[in-house]
């Protein structure tokens, strides 16, 4: 569009970015989901037999998915061992283990009550949160019973099998929708590849959290964020 003798170009302002993630929380991310994929990947042919055929190599399978579990748990008990470092990783671990009335009508109503003012996690997110760190406790627990079967009693190799099978699906369901969630917003993707999240999407599904950020003066950067 051509401009009139005097006017001048308007000024395009970029949108304005919080501080969500810092690496150590993004690094325990994703090393986490490494091995949560690896899980899956490698028990899929493990308990479908027609998948088991074509990929061959059982006893490499086995491996890879008994340690990528028992490896679960290191992620996070690292990013949370190191001093200053883990500092705010341990702070959205003590706020995702404070739930509130509104993180329980949150849960209630799916985010639908327009009234409500979530936090940096809302309900949905600190379940899934909650879920997947019992889940894997779980998981490592049972894996360790089927793999090292020789001490215990049948009846509890028999349970272990039950609820690591049956524990094993829930965890499909739930990845899945985590991963469809973050690729539905790829604002909450993007905060945990750069550490940054765009005020718009903070205002619509983190307003509490908006509100703390600015009321401390902890607002990030006023340009696009790049990968760091």
């Amino acid at each position: 569009m051509s401009l009139l003798p005097g006017e001048t170009p308007a000024r395009t302002e970029s949108p304005a970015f919080l501080h969500r993630f810092d690496r150590t929380e993004r690094v325990v991310h994703w090393a986490t989901a490494a091995l949560m994929l690896t899980c899956i990947a490698t028990a899929l042919p493990l308990y479908i037999p027609s998948l088991s055929s074509l990929v061959g190599r059982r006893a490499l399978l086995v491996y890879l998915h008994v340690y990528a579990g028992l490896c679960l748990p290191l992620p996070v008990l690292v990013g949370v061992a190191r001093s200053r470092w883990g500092a705010h990783l341990r702070s959205d671990l003590r706020q995702i283990n404070r739930w509130s009335a509104g993180d329980r009508r949150w849960l209630a109503t799916w985010g639908r009550d327009p009234f409500l003012t979530p936090g940096k996690f809302n309900g949905g997110q600190k379940a899934n949160a909650a879920f997947i760190g019992g889940a894997i406790l779980v998981m490592a627990m049972t894996g360790t019973i089927m793999k090292w079967f020789g001490p215990w009693p049948l009846s509890w190799r028999t349970g272990a099998t039950f609820v690591h099978d049956l524990l094993a699906l829930v965890i499909v369901v739930v990845v899945t929708g985590h991963v469809g969630y973050a690729l539905r917003w790829p604002s909450t993707l993007r905060a945990m590849t750069t550490g940054l999240v765009d005020v718009r999407w903070a205002r619509r599904h983190a307003p509490g959290w908006l509100a703390e950020a600015e009321n401390a003066g902890t607002r990030g950067s006023d340009s696009p964020p790049s990968v760091n």
